[in-house]
């Protein structure tokens, strides 16, 4: 009996290795590097509390990490969440964990990559609420999309991009500052 459940075990755990050893490690390590565009030391409505992000993605979280056939340093809603808290810091923002007036929450809902001729284009949306109290006053979609000839890179400037179409919008600007 035993010996008939380690046959049956053997192509298992081969199937098993296998799709771990196919995955590459990839560091995003994201800087957020862009001259502030936005002045958030002075937020009059109050301080901001960056909530965790939530991956919305139909995943297991063993793949939360999973770009394409790779995998990154931590989960990419983490690094999303990451991203959006470097650009407010950058802009002088003080952020909190209590007594916060303003709450910014994330969901990241898509993350695809394209081969193209000259590398990846990386896409990433992100549903964003900002909350005042229970109240939400700003609710959308983010949006980054970027080539590079890697991976890595493409998916940094995807999330340049990302940052921007949030801390540069007029009606998310409106309600914190």
């Amino acid at each position: 009996m035993k010996v008939r459940s380690f046959i049956l075990a053997v192509p298992f755990v081969c199937v098993i290795s296998l799709q771990t050893a196919a995955a590459d490690d990839i560091a995003i390590n994201y800087d957020y590097t862009q001259t502030p565009q936005v002045d958030f030391s002075k937020m009059p409505k109050g301080p901001l509390k960056v909530a965790p992000f939530i991956d919305k993605r139909a995943l297991t979280p063993d793949e939360s990490r999973n770009i394409s056939s790779s995998v990154a340093e931590q989960p990419i809603a983490d690094i999303v969440n990451n991203a959006l808290v470097q650009a407010f810091e950058a802009g002088g923002a003080t952020l909190v964990q209590d007594g916060q007036v303003l709450t910014l929450e994330g969901e990241l809902t898509e993350l695809q990559v394209t081969e193209k001729e000259a590398g990846v284009e990386v896409t990433i949306r992100t549903h964003v609420i900002l909350k005042k109290g229970t109240q939400t006053v700003f609710d959308n979609v983010i949006f980054g999309r970027a080539s590079a000839s890697l991976l890595d890179e493409a998916m940094r400037a995807t999330l340049d991009k990302l940052v921007n179409s949030l801390i540069l919008d007029d009606y998310f600007l409106m309600e914190v500052i």
